[in-house]
This record gives C-alpha cells, structure tokens and sequence, in this order.
C-alpha cells in the first residue's frame, strides 16, 4: 500500500523503448547510513528511457520499506545528473557511478554494478547532454 499511495510501481515497469535495460543488477546508493552499508546484490532492475534513469528493486525485495530504508529505488532526470564514472567495488566489479541532485537541493551518489558498464554510462551521458543543451536553448529563446 505505502508504494502505491507513494506512486512507485510494485511490478516492473512496462518502459516503452528504453534506451538501456538490465535486470537482475546490483546497486548501491550513499542515501543514509543504512543504504552505505546494505547494497542491493543482484535485485534491481534498471532502465534508461528518452530522459530518465530508473532503478528498482524486483518484487519481493521492493515490498515493505526495503527498497526506501536502503536507497534501492531512484528515478533521476538527466538533468539532475551531475557526474557519471565508472567505478570498482570491494571485489574489483566495474559499476556506474551516477551523482546527482535532487529537488531539495541535496546530492546523491548511486553506484550501479551492470553487465555492460560502457553502454550505461553511453545512454546517460548522452541523455544529460540532450537535456542540458535543450535547457540551454529554452533560454536562449
């Protein structure tokens, strides 16, 4: 009931064409104490669409306050995207390193363990730059 009243899905997304897909990945984010010091091992999904990232954890380990407690579930625009890199955990796995802020002004760093570290960091490069310059040409106008 909390994710439904909150708006957040209980099942995958249906995502139309994403521009990057994976399941079943790994994650981390530095949201709280807690989230720093309990990953998330291979139980998120994550999507790249036309302008958003999206990592979720898979049901059953989005029920309850998991997936909030831990700082498994992120959507972020890519224009709040501040920094992307690739990283290395503890056990030398090549991760995505994605820091960006949300409304409130606060950062956030979400590192993002995938099978094709190149490819994300691609999409998300190139969804940030679309964003950024679209901005820059609203103003301008």
């Amino acid at each position: 009931m909390y994710r439904a009243y909150k708006g957040k899905p209980i099942l995958q997304r249906n995502i139309l064409a994403p521009r990057f897909f994976e399941t079943w990945c790994s994650g981390r984010s530095d949201r709280n104490l807690l989230a720093r010091f309990v990953p998330a091992h291979g139980v998120l999904w994550v999507a790249v669409t036309a302008d958003t990232l999206h990592a979720s954890p898979h049901i059953p380990f989005n029920l309850m306050f998991l997936a909030e407690g831990f700082g498994w579930d992120h959507r972020v625009p890519g224009k709040t995207i501040l920094d992307i890199h690739e990283t290395h955990w503890s056990n030398h796995r090549r991760a995505v390193a994605i820091r960006y802020r949300h409304a409130t002004g606060d950062e956030e760093l979400l590192e993002l363990g995938v099978s094709d570290v190149p490819g994300l960091i691609k999409v998300l490069t190139g969804i940030r730059e679309e964003q950024m310059s679209g901005n820059a040409s609203a103003r301008k106008e």
